[in-house]
């Protein structure tokens, strides 16, 4: 799995490739940690090209939007692909996230940093 942060104010845009599942989810983990301490408030997770997730990547997606909840941050998954789609769909997580198309969409969608 490659991930590749981008810093957008107090926005952190990860974009995400390859499989989120049980082998790559501590890494993903650790990226989320290093941009909350380091700057973030909010997040994007661009996961356009990310081709599979399993319920230990769905963990830690539902352990961020809880952190962010919990101190008034902002999530937004972006750019889902259809077998992502559909595992979001069946496990009904899709109520639960804010699905946008694109990771421009998303970032369009973020409060403004004042």
């Amino acid at each position: 799995m490659k991930i590749n942060p981008k810093e957008v104010g107090d926005i952190c845009i990860l974009e995400i490739e390859g499989e989120v599942d049980a082998e790559h989810s501590a890494q993903l983990k650790k990226a989320i940690v290093k941009a909350r301490e380091d700057y973030a408030k909010h997040f994007i997770l661009d996961l356009s090209g990310v081709s599979f997730i399993d319920s230990t990547g769905l963990g830690v997606l539902i352990s961020l939007m809880r952190y962010l909840n919990e101190n008034g941050g902002k999530l937004k998954l972006a750019g889902l692909q259809d077998e992502v789609r559909s595992i979001f769909e069946i496990t009904r997580l899709y109520k639960v996230f804010d699905l946008c198309p694109s990771a421009e969409e998303a970032l369009r969608e973020m409060p403004k940093k004042k």
